[in-house]
C-alpha cells in the first residue's frame, strides 16, 4: 500500500465485490469520522450529503428525494418503539454517474420483526435455463436484455415505522443548515429519525420490497411463474424474465414487448437498461445468436 500515490484504496477493485471498506495510504481502514475530515473530506461529505438528501426530502445539489426517512425530535418516538443504530458505507465506482457513493444502513439487528422476513432467492439454474431457452428460439426472434431498479428498497412504503439515531457530526454541514437540525438534535448528541419506507438493513426491506413489486407487476399482466424460485412472465405476452432482487434478465421477441415491461415498472420505479444484455447479476455475457451460442 505505501507504494501507491492515492489517499484511498479500494479493496472492491482488488478482490471484487465482496469487500467495501476503503483503505488509506498505509493500510488503515477508514471510518466514517476519518473520510469525512480527512484529506478527500470535500468528496465524502458531498457523497454523504446526496446520500441524506435521496433518503430524506432532497438537499443543496439538487439530489432527487424518496423521502424514504424524516428528520424528528426524540420526544416523538412512540414510546413502544425501539431505536436503533445506523452504519455507513462508502463505494468508489469509476464507471458509475455518482462516482463517490456514501449509503446509509439501517441497524436491523436490533429491531425486532416477528413476521416472515424471507423473499425469494437468486437462481443460476433458473438463468442458464432462461439463457438456453433464447438461444433455442433465437430462430423466432428471441433475445436477451437487462434491467434493474434503482433505489429498488426505498420505494417500498411501511405501515409500520421504524427509528434510529445518527451523531450530529456524522452529517454534512449543509444537510444540517437544509434540515435545521441543530434545533432538533437531543441533549445526547443524537439525530433521531423516522423511517417509513423500506431501508437497507431492515430485516423486513426485501421482502415488503419484494411484496411490493409483485402488486405493481400484477396490475400489467405479470406474474412468478409457480414452482420456480425467480421466473415471472405476462399473461398474454411471450416475455419471460429472471428476477434476482431487483435485476432482471429479460427474455423478449420484440421491442413493443420490452418496452411494455419497462414502462410497466417505470411507473413505479427508476429503471436502467442494458439492450445488448451484457451483464446480469455480476455475469459478464456475450451473445453469438446467428451462431446459437453465448459466452
Amino acid at each position: 500500500f505505501n507504494n501507491l500515490r492515492v489517499n484511498a484504496i479500494i479493496v472492491e477493485e482488488l478482490f471484487g465485490h465482496s469487500l467495501n471498506h476503503i483503505y488509506n495510504s498505509v493500510g488503515q481502514c477508514e471510518t466514517v469520522d476519518s473520510l469525512l475530515n480527512g484529506t478527500m473530506a470535500h468528496v465524502w461529505n458531498r457523497a454523504l450529503s446526496n446520500e441524506w438528501g435521496r433518503l430524506a426530502q432532497g438537499n443543496k445539489h439538487g439530489v432527487t428525494s424518496t423521502d424514504t426517512i424524516e428528520f424528528i425530535r426524540k420526544s416523538l418516538v412512540p414510546t413502544n418503539k425501539k431505536v436503533t443504530y445506523a452504519s455507513f458505507r462508502f463505494d468508489h465506482r469509476p464507471l458509475k454517474t455518482e462516482e463517490y457513493r456514501a449509503r446509509v444502513l439501517v441497524g436491523g439487528d436490533k429491531l425486532p420483526y416477528d413476521d416472515d422476513s424471507s423473499s425469494p432467492a437468486a437462481s443460476l439454474l433458473e438463468t442458464k435455463i432462461l439463457l438456453n431457452s433464447i438461444l433455442s428460439e433465437a430462430w423466432k426472434g428471441a433475445k436477451f436484455m437487462a434491467s434493474d431498479l434503482k433505489d429498488f428498497f426505498l420505494a417500498t412504503p411501511m405501515q409500520n415505522p421504524e427509528y434510529m439515531r445518527v451523531l450530529l457530526k456524522h452529517f454534512p454541514a449543509d444537510i444540517i443548515e437544509f434540515y435545521n437540525l441543530a434545533d432538533i438534535v437531543a441533549p445526547d448528541g443524537y439525530v433521531y429519525i423516522k423511517i417509513k419506507k423500506g431501508m437497507y438493513g431492515l430485516k423486513q426491506a426485501a421482502v415488503l420490497a419484494y411484496q411490493n413489486l409483485v402488486e405493481n407487476l400484477k396490475k400489467h399482466g405479470y406474474a412468478p411463474i409457480p414452482q420456480t424460485v425467480g421466473m415471472w412472465r405476462h399473461t398474454t405476452r411471450p416475455t419471460i424474465f429472471c428476477l434476482c432482487v431487483d435485476d432482471f434478465g429479460i427474455k423478449y421477441y420484440s421491442k413493443d414487448d420490452a418496452d411494455h415491461l419497462l414502462n410497466s415498472l417505470k411507473r413505479t420505479y427508476k429503471v436502467t437498461t442494458d439492450w445488448e444484455g451484457k451483464h446480469y447479476c455480476g455475469l459478464t455475457l456475450k451473445w453469438y445468436y446467428q451462431e446459437g451460442y453465448v459466452e
